[in-house]
């Protein structure tokens, strides 16, 4: 390579900071970007160390960190505020409640079966167009999912209907996608702990989205809802394509695909901890307001108690994140937090072989926020624990690495949401919730023994390999 393109290549991606770099390796020269691994040991022990500080980033890092926590929010937002309304409207179009679950379920499907794709091409494409032609299509989604009520009843509205959500979809996928590589790429010294911080902004957005959305629906019907938060959506896309720091698109190519991955057990039993944790969360959406009804309680409570989990989940997520970043204890929080994650569904039923135990609104209360707890415990970390699969399999430090990680991480979280509300539903319906309740406890604890056989059996277990050179 010539000169000249070597320093046309200075801006590094996304302001990818290279201070840690002394000895004048030049981060996006495509010769030595992915080759982060041979700095000096001391070099890349010493970054371990740094705690992540919002205050201390420079400033092309904030507009990352603020931009993605902003599309994150309104996206979730967006994504849920249409759980208070939109089954009764489709009643009235002649929709079954069946099929008004399975158009809820296959934007989860589409998100799991795309992922990897978008992650494998998300440099050819381009991680910041990704991340914005995303966004802008979720939001014109929402629009025109807001005129379906116009549409013809039974065939037309569920055609146009599953046409919308798919869509929706794809383009929740690729920013998604992109933004978890962004992640990795932007902070890769505190992944956990920016993930987890993230994460509150979307747990936020999911818990205001049904008020929100049966707020502006009681306000000005079907449509409002919407096109507000469309809309809303579409200026963040332009928000970000102006304020989103530029990036290089130098990296090397990513030889291989996401099965390369899975050849690592360390990233099949972290993809497995996430399915069982989205698997799990997805589970109460079908089967809980029904457990409840035996309490008499208004919409308004059964739906406050609905947002004990994701509520704890969202709000604590950053401090799991800050300790697996700071400790480095990815196996150890992901049992306790499986173990204690088992234990609470267990409670919640409660077990039918578990006769002592009362089934009373505060033990229900009390086990879900408990489950809210723990699950960011099992969660957060095992993005790291996949990066660090992808490392011991010796793939390089390269946006395409994190481009595949995001989208198996992602396509991982999205089949357990998919088939979480599904099988918990089949199992409500045929051995009541308390049984239902206890296999979501008994895959957790399942889960917590493979991760500890994996942990004391494996020779590199969830070790990071040594710098090479």
């Amino acid at each position: 390579m010539q000169t000249s393109d070597i320093d046309t290549e200075k801006q590094p991606l996304l302001g990818s900071q290279s201070n840690h770099l002394d000895n004048d390796i030049s981060i996006n020269n495509p010769h030595t970007y992915t080759s982060i691994s041979d700095v000096d040991v001391s070099e890349n022990d010493s970054s371990k160390t740094e705690e992540f500080s919002f205050r201390g980033l420079e400033r092309r890092k904030k507009m990352v960190f603020l931009i993605i926590g902003m599309v994150n929010f309104c996206a979730c937002t967006c994504f849920s505020l249409l759980a208070p309304f939109y089954p009764a409207e489709a009643t009235k179009k002649g929709v079954s409640t069946t099929v008004v679950g399975l158009i809820f379920s296959c934007f989860e499907f589409w998100i799991f079966v795309t992922s990897p794709i978008f992650g494998y091409f998300l440099t050819r494409i381009g991680a910041k167009f990704t991340f914005i032609s995303g966004i802008m299509v979720c939001g014109s989604c929402s629009v025109l999912f807001g005129i379906l009520d116009k549409c013809p009843p039974n065939e037309v509205f569920i055609a146009m209907c599953f046409a919308c959500r798919t869509i929706e979809a794809l383009g929740c996928s690729a920013f998604v996608t992109a933004s978890f590589a962004i992640i990795a790429h932007e902070f890769p010294n505190n992944v956990a702990t920016v993930f987890g911080s993230l994460e509150t902004f979307s747990g936020i957005g999911m818990m205001v989205g049904p008020p929100i959305g049966g707020a502006l629906y009681e306000l000005g019907g079907y449509g409002l809802p919407f096109w507000t938060m469309g809309t809303i959506l579409i200026t963040c896309g332009f928000v970000s394509f102006i304020y989103m720091p530029g990036q290089d698109e130098g990296a090397k190519a990513f030889k291989g695909s996401v099965l390369r991955l899975l050849k690592s057990p360390l990233v099949v039993v972290c993809c497995f901890t996430v399915f069982c944790s989205s698997f799990a969360l997805g589970f109460l959406d079908p089967t809980l307001a029904n457990h409840l009804e035996v309490f008499n309680l208004s919409s308004l409570y059964v739906g406050l108690i609905f947002l004990c989990a994701p509520g704890i989940y969202g709000f604590t997520a950053p401090l799991w994140g800050y300790l697996g970043d700071a400790k480095d204890w990815t196996a150890g929080m992901m049992i306790i937090g499986l173990f204690f994650s088992g234990i609470a569904y267990l409670l919640l039923g409660p077990a039918p072989f578990l006769p002592f135990l009362p089934f009373t609104l505060w033990l229900t209360i009390v086990t879900l926020c408990c489950f809210g707890l723990f699950i960011g415990c099992s969660l957060i970390p095992t993005f790291t624990g996949i990066l660090t699969g992808a490392k011991q399999l010796g793939l390089d430090e390269s946006l395409d690495t994190y481009g595949m990680v995001s989208g198996l991480f992602n396509s991982s979280f999205s089949l357990g949401a998919f088939v979480g509300p599904s099988i918990g539903g089949l199992l409500q319906d045929h051995f009541g919730f308390g049984w239902a309740a206890s296999s979501c406890g008994f895959l957790y604890l399942a889960t917590t023994l493979v991760v500890i056989l994996f942990k004391f059996t494996s020779k590199q277990g969830f070790n990071k390999p040594p710098p090479t050179g």
